[in-house]
């Protein structure tokens, strides 16, 4: 790919987003396997109670870009080491885990748990961020009723990830932060963080009476202390592209940095029965892939403004991080909450942005016909 490429179009977007309120800050970043081919960031990483500008080095929110930047390449890792067996039954190792769950159906959010749930509110007496707090978050996700038997639909889930991050660390005898550590970013060598003081600015949180600065938004993983397989990762632009580039190079059979290729290629391509492949999505009519997008490709959504997708034929990724909850959250904070007008406008901006990237690279030949 020639890093010359034209991307005014892909600009253009950004600033308007920032100019008519649509998000406080954005950054992008379009890369191949090896190298940036653009980086723009625009806007304020915080509006109140400090002014902020955002800059190309910000630290955003990555929220639910964990489950697929730490969690999916931990057990890409454990899978390739014989420690994850993805078609075993998990209460083989969990108990009190639901018969018939497997970690297939949990990676492709078809294990049939719901999709949320206010755990942080069940604590009691527990205080938040404690490990006993961690503890009986995990306990209490994995003993929730399933909504539908395993296997048979789909439902995206936190409380799934939650289940499966509790299934690594019983495999494995360590900590989620210590496997993120040993597989993740010691392997990409990307510097992705759980929890980053001075990061740009989310949530003014009603539930800890300020704006939220470098802790995770999501309150189960705060009252777990900030780290969990489902949120608490945080980066920049350039290292969530980055940490997707890793696993690009691994699917492509051309890195050394740890991941298996095979393994890689069966996360990437396995489907359950909705559009999330193992751990990564895939692209749905009218979403925020956009309509160019492969179809082939995988990516990932996040609450707070974030998303990385990748095309592995095309040698392309293209990571949006921003703070679109900042400083509050229009219609609710809870990830079902009624549809705003400024979040419709940022979902269809969304799409537009990746559109764009394909647009610039079809200019310049970069992008195979």
């Amino acid at each position: 790919m020639d890093p010359r490429i034209g991307f005014s179009s892909l600009d253009g977007l950004l600033d308007e987003a920032v100019a008519s309120g649509i998000v406080p800050g954005i950054s992008v970043c379009v890369r191949s396997a090896t190298e940036v081919l653009h980086l723009h960031t625009v806007g304020a990483a915080e509006l109140r109670p400090d002014s902020r500008p955002a800059a190309h080095q910000s630290v955003w929110d990555l929220a639910s870009l964990t489950k697929v930047l730490a969690t999916a390449p931990i057990a890409m890792a454990m899978v390739a080491e014989g420690l994850l067996d993805l078609d075993a039954p998990i209460n083989h190792t969990l108990l009190g885990a639901p018969t018939g769950v497997t970690a297939a159906h949990l990676l492709s959010h078809s294990a049939g748990f719901p999709p949320w749930a206010p755990l942080y509110e069940s604590l009691g007496a527990v205080p938040p961020g404690t490990e006993g707090a961690r503890q009986k978050i995990l306990n209490m996700a994995m003993s929730t009723p399933l909504v539908s038997a395993p296997g048979e639909a789909y439902s995206y889930s936190d409380l799934g990830f939650l289940t499966l991050g509790a299934l690594l660390e019983a495999l494995s005898g360590n900590t989620l932060k210590a496997l993120f550590e040993q597989y993740v970013r010691g392997p990409s060598g990307v510097d992705l963080r759980f929890g980053w003081p001075g990061a740009a600015a989310s949530e003014d949180c009603p539930v800890r009476g300020a704006v939220v600065v470098g802790e995770v938004h999501d309150l189960n993983a705060w009252s777990m202390g900030g780290v969990s397989s489902h949120a608490g990762l945080f980066g920049t632009a350039s290292s969530v592209a980055a940490a997707a580039a890793w696993q690009l190079r691994a699917w492509a059979g051309e890195g050394r940095e740890g991941l298996d290729p095979a393994t890689v290629q069966r996360f990437f391509s396995e489907t359950g029965p909705g559009s999330h492949h193992l751990g990564w999505d895939g692209p749905s009519p009218g979403g925020s892939a956009g309509p160019l997008w492969p179809k082939d490709g995988v990516g990932h959504l996040a609450f707070t403004g974030c998303s990385v997708w990748i095309a592995p034929r095309f040698d392309c990724v293209v990571a949006i991080v921003s703070n679109r909850i900042h400083p509050y959250i229009e219609g609710g904070a809870v990830p079902d909450a009624p549809i705003h007008p400024r979040y419709a406008a940022f979902r269809r901006l969304r799409p537009a942005v990746h559109t764009a990237v394909i647009e610039a690279l079809i200019g310049s030949s970069d992008w195979p016909q």
